[in-house]
């Protein structure tokens, strides 16, 4: 069993490398290996969200903020399926409705402190919006509640800010581009930026797990099953 505690303070304490091209490229190449079963999902979801916002207006807005945090974290773990070298099931892109309460508090309180923070000179918002930006697979992948996850997120990501900055604008680039190619392209441009944020992940989260971690620790169970089904409180 992994001490989170004892892995994270030292990922902190010793640092890691950031490495941006590696995330882009990997993750590229990780959207491609499971490309039908991703780009079928968001086929399913955009749409919904389209006509829920162009016939039930403000509602429609409200229900996909409501579900968004899942759907999203339906795509990452089907990602990590992927990338352990698994077929998913279709079926495995709702499993992020498992976490629908804590995501959903996540995105709440997360949203309500950037806002805050935008309404502070700006900067403070912008800050925040990035360091928050691994809290919600440290709730599906390790079982963090989500304050802790928060917390541990914005604590990890600010020895590295700006290159996440940096990694998120071009993420961000990339799903413009998606949209303006007449909104068709976002069913392939989200999948794979979340195919990016997974690996990013991956390679410092559990790369830290794998380090400072028990001696059997592998690539393929840094993020099992078993590590999300408690919820952790470690701050």
């Amino acid at each position: 069993m992994v001490n989170y505690d004892i892995v994270f303070q030292r990922l902190l304490n010793e640092g890691y490398e950031f490495r941006f091209n590696h995330y882009i490229k990997e993750g590229f190449g990780l959207f491609k290996k499971h490309l039908g079963g991703f780009v079928g999902f968001f086929a399913i979801v955009m749409p919904v969200y389209f006509a829920a916002g162009y016939f039930l207006k403000d509602y429609g807005s409200f229900i996909t903020n409501l579900i968004q945090p899942s759907v999203t974290a339906g795509a990452l773990l089907v990602a990590n399926e992927v990338f352990k070298g698994k077929s998913p099931d279709f079926a495995k892109f709702f499993d992020g409705f498992k976490f629908f309460i804590v995501l959903l508090l996540l995105s709440i309180v997360s949203s309500v402190l950037t806002i805050i923070g935008l309404l502070f000179l700006i900067v403070p918002g912008i800050y925040l919006g990035v360091a928050y930006s691994f809290a919600h697979m440290f709730v599906i992948f390790l079982g963090y509640d989500f304050w802790p996850a928060m917390e541990l997120s914005r604590k990890i990501i600010t020895h590295k800010w700006w290159e996440f900055f940096g990694f998120f604008f071009v993420l961000a680039l990339i799903n413009i581009g998606g949209f303006l190619a007449c909104g068709v392209g976002i069913i392939f441009t989200i999948p794979a930026t979340l195919c990016m944020q997974y690996i990013a992940f991956e390679d410092i989260i559990g790369g830290a797990i794998r380090k400072y971690g028990t001696p059997e620790q592998t690539v393929q169970n840094a993020f099992t099953s078993e590590n999300n089904t408690e919820t952790n409180d470690n701050e």
